[in-house]
């Protein structure tokens, strides 16, 4: 089994009312496990601090809520829309975000392990002060998203857009970027966190800028 790869039963107990099925694990503090959400629409809802583990939400749409301070532990998000979604301050560990769109969402200061996004549209999303291990980025758009003071232990990124993100004092040492796209990155100067990073020769051609040489034709 791939190490970032859920751990989830054979068997769920199925809801189509993902906010009406939560209220009760808030209200008792318990954890929410082995249950499949599929279609479910929730806009502007609270689930501070919830438990969810061994679960998947399929084909949801959780529009601007705010989980912040939950945990997530094997669980699967497929084809989700969780645009503006807050999860600040979370935990995730052995999760998939697959066909997911996240445009806006706020992941900053959350702890990421063992988990995998992919084909994933990240835009505008945050992940400021995040603590992320083991994490895979697989076709992912990332574009103008924000990665500020983050740490990265074994970040695998393959496939992916890096276009005009954040980096500011996030350490990119031993991140392979020469399967993905890596342009106009907002960095310190001297840059830093690009120190150990490896990139090809386009992608050099293209930052030797943020170093104040100048390329003479």
């Amino acid at each position: 089994m791939n190490k970032t790869s859920p751990q989830l039963p054979k068997e769920f107990t199925l809801t189509n009312d993902f906010s009406s099925y939560a209220e009760e694990f808030l209200i008792s503090e318990l954890p929410i496990t082995n249950m499949k959400s599929t279609g479910s629409v929730v806009q502007d809802e609270g689930f501070y601090s919830i438990e969810i583990n061994k679960s998947i939400f399929d084909n949801c749409t959780l529009h601007a809520c705010n989980f912040r301070k939950a945990s997530f532990i094997d669980v699967v998000f497929q084809s989700c829309d969780l645009s503006n979604t807050e999860f600040q301050n979370a935990y995730f560990e052995r999760c998939r975000f697959i066909s997911c769109k996240c445009l806006g969402v706020n992941m900053s200061d959350t702890v990421i392990k063992k988990t995998a996004f992919e084909e994933t549209n990240l835009q505008y999303s945050y992940f400021d002060r995040s603590r992320m291990t083991d994490v895979v980025f697989e076709e992912i758009d990332f574009t103008e998203a924000s990665m500020v003071e983050a740490k990265l232990k074994k970040f695998q990124p393959n496939k992916s857009k890096f276009l005009k993100n954040n980096f500011h004092r996030t350490l990119l040492a031993t991140v392979d970027f020469t399967n993905s796209e890596l342009a106009a990155p907002i960095v310190s100067s001297p840059p830093v966190e690009l120190k150990g990073a490896i990139i090809d020769m386009f992608q050099a051609a293209n930052l030797i800028g943020l170093w104040g040489i100048i390329v003479k034709l």
